[in-house]
């Protein structure tokens, strides 16, 4: 029996097996979040699943933080836990501690749950891999997630395409949603499509690089989802803007952003209701500002704490909104508040909220603009992604929203730039 070290050769094989089965695991994790939509249940009316998610989308999850473990050797050495950015940990903390004053402290758990357990296997598998090759694989899910809504749309136009549908808005009707229930989903992938694949430093296959950015486009348009193509413009102009500017130049202008924004926080906190008279007729933003009324309601009564993580929406009949909308309101089985902001402080209270902007948003984005490491085109991908989550919250919430994909692009790229960061202060020395 051999008993001696290993050669060279054979702890090169094992480390490339091991590589092998994290980089598998990882695709499946993004496939996984791509595919979400489909495979989640509980969000389409009815109190039967109201509180229920799907088993083995939550089992596929847990197994595939295993195998990544597995595959980097951390169930042998458990510090390596700490690939998870510092940023992420202190905010997932709290929201552990929301579970404490939660109305409903199992839901609560199972939501935060998976979205600890995709946040600790992007970090674990991106530490591992790179950004090179975990980017790459979060382009080739994309792809196939567009590809697979384009068959969809050609070939089974009634399930691709928005159809008259009792209880929904007309207004859906002949807007493309491809294989995702609604098109608002699909609008947010197809621009982070765009994003990922036109923020490249890779020069070859530029020719099929520029087939998906058009395909995306394309599909964007036709979603109907105006908020997503706006944003996803203003993100490319954003992304241009970073690789074109002194980054000297940055800091005072994310400095007065940044004081805009807190201005504009304290302003809507203590006007709320007078700002939100002019939108408050049934059609307004499609009914997002009645839905706003009522979480600004329960925010002014609950500042400090909130309901607890998870704890507002769709935890069946003990949710604050039957308290605070009238009797038969159509967003009573709402899964969301359609605002990332209203929906964090109302789960969390407005401390909570400050904690997940500061280390989701701004200090990553702070990092971003004084680190020199950044100045290149992955640079200008994180912060093009960064732009359009941001704005994107403002109509939909997928801050801290477990496993949506606009979470999941959040994540990575905290994630990447740790690595980022890791590799340049090793070269510094």
């Amino acid at each position: 029996m051999r008993t001696g070290p290993l050669s060279v050769f054979e702890q090169n094989l094992r480390s490339s097996a091991h590589e092998s089965v994290v980089s598998i695991a990882f695709f499946a994790l993004c496939i996984m979040v791509v595919t979400a939509p489909i495979t989640q249940d509980g969000l389409s009316g009815g109190t039967a699943s109201m509180t229920e998610g799907n088993p083995f989308r939550q089992l596929g999850y847990v197994l595939i933080l295993l195998i990544i473990l597995a595959g980097t050797g951390i169930h042998r050495d458990f510090r390596g836990l700490s690939a998870l950015p510092g940023n992420v940990r202190l905010i997932l903390a709290y929201c552990w501690l929301s579970i404490v004053w939660a109305i409903d402290p199992s839901i609560a758990t199972r939501r935060l749950a998976l979205t600890t357990i995709v946040a600790l296997s992007v970090a674990i598998a991106i530490q591992s891999l790179g950004v090179a090759k975990s980017i790459a694989h979060v382009r080739i899910a994309l792809t196939l997630a567009l590809f697979a809504s384009y068959v969809t749309v050609l070939f089974f136009p009634s399930v691709g395409i928005h159809q008259p549908e009792a209880g929904r808005d007309v207004a859906l009707i002949g807007d493309w949603r491809g294989i995702y229930p609604e098109k608002n989903f699909m609008g947010a992938l197809c621009a982070v499509t765009m994003l990922c694949f036109y923020f490249m430093e890779q020069k070859h296959l530029s020719f099929l690089r520029w087939i998906v950015i058009i395909a995306a486009f394309l599909f964007l348009m036709k979603t109907g989802s105006k908020t997503s193509t706006a944003l996803a413009l203003l993100a490319l102009l954003s992304g241009h803007a970073f690789r074109a500017n002194n980054h000297r130049d940055w800091p005072l202008a994310f400095a007065a952003a940044m004081t805009s924004a807190f201005c504009f926080g304290v302003i809507l906190l203590w006007y709320g209701e007078w700002l939100m008279e002019p939108l408050d007729r049934d059609d307004t933003l499609t009914g997002r500002s009645q839905i706003w009324r009522v979480l600004i309601a329960y925010i002014s009564d609950h500042w400090r704490l909130g309901a607890g993580y998870g704890s507002f929406w769709y935890i069946g009949g003990v949710s604050p909104v039957y308290d605070y909308a009238k009797g038969g309101s159509w967003f009573e089985i709402a899964s969301q508040g359609h605002n990332g902001y209203l929906d964090i402080a109302s789960q969390i209270g407005l401390p909570g909220l400050a904690i997940a902007l500061y280390f989701l948003i701004v200090r990553p984005v702070a990092t971003l603009l004084s680190h020199p490491a950044y100045n290149n085109k992955t640079g200008a991908l994180f912060m093009a992604i960064f732009v359009f989550c941001v704005g994107h919250n403002f109509t939909e919430s997928t801050l801290l929203s477990r496993d949506h994909i606009l979470q999941f692009m959040i994540i990575v790229v905290i994630c990447m730039m740790n690595t980022v960061d890791g590799n340049y202060r090793h070269q510094q020395f």
